[in-house]
C-alpha cells in the first residue's frame, strides 16, 4: 500500500515543485522588466500567475480525494 501511494504521490509532488519553479521564475522575470514600467501590470500579471499555482493544488487535492461535481438543475431556465 504504502509504495503505490509513494509511486502517485511522489511524481505529482515533483510535479508540483516544478511547476512552482516556473512560476517563481515567471514572477521573478515580471518584476525585473515589467514592474519598473507599470506596477499595475505586474500585480494583474503576478495575481494569474499565482492563481494558476493555487488552482493546480487544488486541482491535485479534489482528484486525490476523488470528488466528482455533478451539476443538475430542472428544465426550466
Amino acid at each position: 500500500m504504502a509504495i503505490v501511494a509513494a509511486t502517485v504521490i511522489v511524481p505529482l509532488s515533483i510535479l508540483f515543485f516544478i511547476s512552482g519553479l516556473f512560476v517563481n521564475l515567471i514572477q521573478a522575470v515580471c518584476f525585473v522588466l515589467i514592474r519598473p514600467l507599470s506596477k499595475k501590470t505586474y500585480r494583474k500579471i503576478n495575481r494569474v500567475v499565482a492563481e494558476l499555482l493555487w488552482l493546480q493544488l487544488v486541482w491535485l487535492v479534489d482528484w486525490w480525494a476523488g470528488v466528482k461535481v455533478l451539476i443538475s438543475s430542472s428544465g426550466v431556465v
